[in-house]
């Protein structure tokens, strides 16, 4: 029997494309959905009629245990690095709590374009190895997890500018992501960004991105589907990139703190390049993150600037 299909709030239809686009759109969601266990489906009765605001479902739909709830609420990014450097948590069990709450969070708000649980399991089980083995964390993003805008490239998965014919399986980490996974960081999910990745609200390929304060509103975009994932605290960091507001406009709209670093501050090799990002016009593009508190952007800023050099003459 095949399994059933991810059920994800739909307040009105996409828009619709030629009948070979949405066949090739239809397979994307057939392909997402089959990774998904039915045991991480939201009731159908919550998603036929979601609340308004549905910050509260994660933590009663009955997917999370207690002590992923405590996980995934009560730590910022800050607190969580030393949670698990001090062996509170494994690495495992924060990879587990995040990657179901962003399957939960998806569901509400058609926030992601991927999603792989059982590759950052797997990566997390070699950081807590590394310490039980060492006693010492592997960098100071040891475990923590970090979700990552589709645009951005990432070893084995896909990343595009929000186009289908831009769409493709990328071969190694981009600069940025080779410096995070370095430095200890777990990825488990890419998130919605819309087409030409240049507006302020995102509909993806999957959907269109809603507020979870109020499903009737938008997350904003361009960096939408981050913003509304940590919103709901399926993520604890979020990569998205900004030219006009695509890290601050969701940021706001979502409750969070959003850093747009001056351009080519941070590491953004592989993603933008020499000339820039495709819809640049006279204003320089960047990246950044987006956090729950604001010592996390500092905490983020720090780590790639510390450890930027190491990787500055590589390939």
């Amino acid at each position: 029997m095949a399994p059933a299909s991810l059920p994800v709030v739909k307040l009105v239809p996409s828009p619709l494309g030629s009948p070979e686009f949405e066949a090739q759109r239809q397979t994307l969601i057939e392909e997402f959905s089959a990774k998904v266990p039915q045991a991480y489906h939201v009731p159908s009765s919550t998603i036929d009629q979601p609340p308004q605001n549905v910050m509260s479902v994660p933590r009663e739909c009955g997917i999370l245990s207690t002590e992923e709830i405590d996980i995934t609420e009560n730590f910022d990014a800050v607190a969580l690095a030393a949670a698990i450097a001090q062996k509170k948590f494994t690495a495992v069990a924060v990879a587990t709590a995040f990657a179901k709450r962003a399957i939960i969070a998806h569901q509400l708000t058609c926030c992601l374009t991927e999603w792989f649980m059982d590759e950052a399991i797997d990566q997390a089980k070699a950081l807590d190895e590394h310490l039980a083995k060492t006693g010492k964390t592997v960098g100071p993003l040891h475990g923590v997890p970090i979700s990552v805008k589709e645009m951005i490239p990432l070893a084995g998965h896909h990343s595009s500018l929000g186009f289908l014919i831009t769409r493709h399986i990328d071969d190694k980490d981009s600069h940025m992501m080779a410096i995070l996974r370095h430095a200890g960081a777990v990825f488990y999910c890419k998130t919605a960004q819309p087409q030409g990745v240049m507006h302020l609200e995102t509909v993806s390929l999957y959907g269109r991105v809603l507020n979870p304060f109020n499903i009737n509103l938008t997350a904003g975009g361009s960096t939408g589907g981050g913003a509304a994932l940590l919103a709901m605290r399926g993520s604890v960091l979020s990569m998205g990139t900004d030219i006009g507001g695509s890290i601050r406009a969701p940021a706001g709209f979502c409750g969070l703190y959003g850093f747009k670093a001056t351009s080519y501050t941070l590491p953004t090799r592989d993603f933008v390049g020499p000339s820039g990002f495709a819809a640049e016009l006279n204003i320089l593009g960047s990246t950044g993150p987006l956090g729950v508190l604001l010592r996390d952007m500092d905490f983020f800023v720090s780590v790639l600037k510390q450890r930027n050099h190491i990787w500055m003459t590589r390939a």
